[in-house]
Parts: C-alpha cells; structure tokens; sequence
C-alpha cells in the first residue's frame, strides 16, 4: 500500500495568498521500499505560473539542503517536512514540483537541478485547497562501475558492414563519451534528462565510467547519452538485456547519425508525438531481422517501419511496409516512457522506451 504524507500549506507565509495543501503519495513499497535514498542532499520545489512555458521564467523555485542521509523515502518525506517557504507565482498556480538530488543548494541555478535525480514529484493544479504529488524513483544512491558501449544501429544493420560490431562502434575522440543519468517524465516539460558527474570519454569504442547507478524505478529509465562526434543518441537503456556487440557486463546503447536522424522525421506525426526512438531488430548472430513487428498503445505512440533511402548526405530513413524490412529498421514516435513489444515468430521482447524532445533516442533489439 501507498503512503501520504501532508508536506506543508502552499502559499501560507503569503497571507494575501490563498493556501494550498500539499501532500507526497510514496512510491508503492513493492517498487521503493528497498530503493536508496541516502544520498539526497538537496531538494528543489518549483511552483510553476499559468503562463508557463510561454513566459519561460514563470516560476517561484526554491531549495533546502538535506543532512540527515535519508535512507528511505520515508525519511526524506519526514526530512523535508514544513521546510519549504514557497509563494504561488504572480500569474497563478498550473503545477508544483519536486527534484530530490545529490548536490547541495549552493550550486543549483535555474536551469535542471544538478546531481543525480534521486526522486521526482509533480503534479498539476486545477484548482481546490490541496494537491497531491506522486513521487518517482529516480537513480538508486547505489552506485557501481559502469562500462558503457554505444553501437550505430545503422552500420550494424546495413550496407558492407551490416553484422560488423567493429565497424558499428563509436568513434574515439574529443567529442565521444557517454554520460549516466535518468530519463523521466515530468509536468511541466514532459521527459527530462537527469544526471550529475558519472560519465567518461571513449577510449577504444567504450566508456569507462567509474561509478554510476544503474538501479532506477520502474516509472523512470536508466537514460544514457553515448556517441561520438557525429552520432549518438540520449535513451533509455535495461541493463541485463540481450546484446549485440557489448560482452561481460557492459551496458549496450544504440546510437546513429545525429543528422541521418533528424532529417529522416515525418513532421506531420512530431506535432502529435514530439518524442523520437530509432531502433533496430537483430538476431542473436547480429543480422537484422525482416517481417519483425513492433507494439505500443496507440494512445502513447506510432510505429513506423524504416529502410534507408540514398547514399551520403542525402541518405534518409525512409517509412516503408507494415513489418520490419531488410534492415530491420524502425522509429517509434511517443510522448512519454512507454512499453513496446518486439515480436519474431515466437520470439519476443518488452521494454521501455523514451526520448526528450530535442535529440534522437535510439534501441537495439537482440530476439534469441
């Protein structure tokens, strides 16, 4: 069962405004009540104004500092409670949220809130005397070292390289890293992205990064942005799923041509689905997969089958037929994190996936 706990009165060092309660629902203890929070040690509130995002300062922000280690959510509710002395922005009230991090006040701006995303909490307003914000688990404060190897899901899977890892890795260079975070979908600027210091360059097509968390909770992803000078990708990544190219207990992303992948978008479905998943399907002997098809509810998502179009710079991703092609291509278009299924004959696949808004997000499907 969830627990409430009443946060504190919205809007009461204002008497000339009106109070809103606030309360914090805690994550279901079958999904948080092991999850490690004892590394929060900031916490932001935004209430965010009527007029927001088209007035892009429409927002009252503020933050306490946390020094107590909150092993659990429950101690980070009790940590944080009465804290908080927020006002209602001038224009009114749309929404209220909440960002539990590593970090400290001191270096947070008015940008996204630096340090590990520990939690997330939002929720809109529409009106009455109280509001209830479901919290989001976000990066475990358990940290591990992470191997990291982005793989171009189009040279894996076409042309004279198609089934070469080598030929599919990311190119080493002052450009080429990958950077551990989460992907999580927030109210006032649907999927974000949000890490602190655990990435690392590329040296021979990986990312050694020292500590990382990969543990996340199940509303949220385990996002990486990977690449190189001219691909890579910001996604969503299951660590122990099937993979490609990456051995041991390296985490596999999918990247691709960062303009291939912009300039093959259908326009008319990013006005309905602003968030863009490229992906590609392959057998476990690294060939991609033909006639393999791809579900989502369509209420969250489209699927469209892909083959490539051209050559060079003019080369696009191009919508052909109802299943997968020779290449085994695919773009989801979605507005939120959202499981898909990948199906071949008898085999299949479940995951989730999700993309911000302004860069290409990509997957590799391995069905053995």
């Amino acid at each position: 069962m969830r627990a409430t706990f009443i946060l504190l009165a919205l809007g009461a060092s204002a008497c000339a405004e009106p109070v809103i309660e606030l309360s914090l629902t805690l994550p279901a203890m079958t999904a948080g009540g092991g999850f490690n929070t004892s590394c929060v040690t900031a916490i932001d509130m935004v209430t965010v104004g009527e007029n927001y995002p088209a007035t892009q300062n429409d927002y009252v922000k503020s933050c306490i500092d946390i020094t107590s280690s909150p092993a659990t959510f429950d101690d980070v509710t009790r940590a944080m409670r009465g804290k908080f002395d927020v006002t209602i922005p001038p224009s009114g009230l749309s929404g209220v949220e909440l960002f539990g991090r590593r970090g400290s006040c001191k270096v947070s701006d008015d940008g996204l809130p630096p340090g590990d995303l520990v939690f997330y909490a939002g929720s809109r307003y529409v009106g009455g005397d109280s509001i209830s914000l479901p919290m989001i688990a976000g990066a475990s404060c358990d940290q591990v070292p992470v191997t990291v190897r982005p793989v171009d899901i189009v040279k894996l899977t076409t042309g004279t390289t198609k089934g070469d890892c080598t030929a599919a890795k990311a190119i080493d260079g002052a450009e080429a890293g990958a950077t551990l975070g989460t992907l999580t979908p927030t109210i006032a600027k649907g999927i974000e992205f949000y890490s602190g210091f655990a990435g690392a360059p590329l040296n021979d097509g990986i990312a050694a990064i020292s500590m990382g968390s990969t543990t996340v909770g199940p509303k949220a992803c385990l996002g990486v942005y990977s690449g190189d000078a001219t691909s890579g990708s910001l996604s969503c990544v299951t660590p122990g799923a099937p993979t490609a190219c990456a051995t041991g207990n390296e985490l596999e992303t999918a990247i691709l041509d960062v303009d291939l992948a912009f300039n093959s978008l259908d326009q008319a479905r990013l006005t309905r689905f602003p968030s863009i998943v490229w992906g590609a399907i392959v057998s476990g002997t690294k060939q991609p997969i033909a006639g393999a098809t791809v579900e989502i509810d369509p209420k969250v998502g489209e699927v469209v089958y892909v083959e490539p179009s051209g050559t060079g710079p003019s080369m696009r991703l191009a919508a052909a037929g109802n299943a997968t092609g020779p290449s085994g291509l695919f773009v989801v278009y979605t507005n939120t994190l959202a499981p898909i299924k990948a199906t071949s004959g008898a085999l299949t696949r479940t995951l989730t996936v999700g993309a911000v808004d302004d860069f290409p997000a990509a997957t590799l499907i391995v069905l053995r």
